[in-house]
């Protein structure tokens, strides 16, 4: 899910160096990316309230940077009193409730676990917002379907040279969905089809032909989900 930036915002950029609050705040929301995936929950059920990270010091434009760039994303919390579960409604508007939350997308624990690696431009290494767990910012795969290529870190996973809408349906909607460990099939309804037979089918054909064999896909045991995980 982009968000298009419709006016121009003000860089969080120094030079070459990005703002400290900007480092901060996609820590924090790195983390709670690392907690989902630790206990196989969706990202959402760890989305970060606005106010988190206000506290840290990431200001209204710095997340107005984080959405715009793809990196992050936003929706007002809808929970009610004695729910189970955290309800969300995503909305696409660069202006925020006391109920906004945001999660990082898989663009950005790519981008948040580059800073990791990146020197800074006087030398020395760049510290993390969260020392603690580093590499879990960049442990999610990459999608980039304008190239048809599905990325672990650097290397190249898969790369479809001939239309694979099935395949690339599931990619789209975990990229959209920031990389959650486990997802409900996101194949459209087709009565003329058994949608878990479909669902088998290209969850197999997702695993063949890797060009380096990093990820695995898998049913959920339902045949109603599926859940990755890497071989790296």
């Amino acid at each position: 899910m982009n968000v298009a930036l419709r006016t121009p915002l003000p860089t969080p950029m120094t030079g070459e160096e990005l703002a400290p609050c900007i480092e901060t705040g996609l820590g924090i929301l790195a983390e709670a990316l690392d907690c989902a995936q630790e206990v196989q929950r969706d990202v959402w059920d760890f989305a970060v309230e606005v106010r988190c990270l206000r506290g840290a010091g990431l200001s209204d434009s710095g997340l107005r940077w984080l959405l715009c760039k793809g990196y992050a994303k936003h929706a007002i919390e809808t929970t009610r009193p004695r729910a189970h579960e955290r309800t969300f409604r995503v909305t696409w508007s660069l202006v925020f409730s006391d109920r906004s939350c945001f999660v990082l997308t898989g663009a950005g624990a790519m981008f948040a676990g580059q800073l990791c690696s990146t020197p800074r431009a006087l030398g020395g290494p760049r510290p993390s917002a969260s020392s603690s767990r580093p590499a879990i910012w960049a442990a999610v795969p990459r999608w980039d379907a304008d190239c048809h290529e599905l990325r672990w870190g650097a290397k190249l996973v898969k790369r479809f040279r001939e239309p694979a809408l099935n395949q690339e349906l599931i990619l789209d909607a975990f990229e959209e969905e920031g990389w959650p460990r486990h997802m409900d099939d996101p194949l459209p309804n087709n009565f003329s089809c058994d949608s878990k037979q479909r669902l088998h089918d290209t969850i197999k054909r997702l695993n063949w032909h890797q060009v380096n064999r990093l990820l695995q896909f898998r049913g959920d045991g339902g045949d109603t989900g599926i859940i990755w995980k890497s071989l790296g």
